[in-house]
């Protein structure tokens, strides 16, 4: 399992554009940091599908950054 704390940065988020589908990976969005974004909490069964939830919350219309500030691999 890979867990991961990851912060989306960008414009007229919120969490409903959050909860979008990443197949084998689940996200909880933890709350909103002002002047920065949201914060999630990211648990995939592998680094390759995390890799693709991170380029899955990229697309996201009007997100700018997804950055990974924390990852666990266990």
């Amino acid at each position: 399992m890979v867990y991961s704390v990851i912060l989306i940065e960008g414009q007229n988020l919120n969490e409903e554009t959050l909860g979008i589908s990443l197949g084998n990976a689940k996200q909880i969005v933890i709350g909103y940091v002002q002047e920065f974004g949201y914060i999630l909490d990211v648990t995939a069964t592998s680094p390759a599908d995390l890799g693709n939830a991170l380029v899955d919350f990229a697309q996201v219309p009007g997100v700018s950054r997804v950055l990974t500030l924390a990852l666990r691999v266990q």
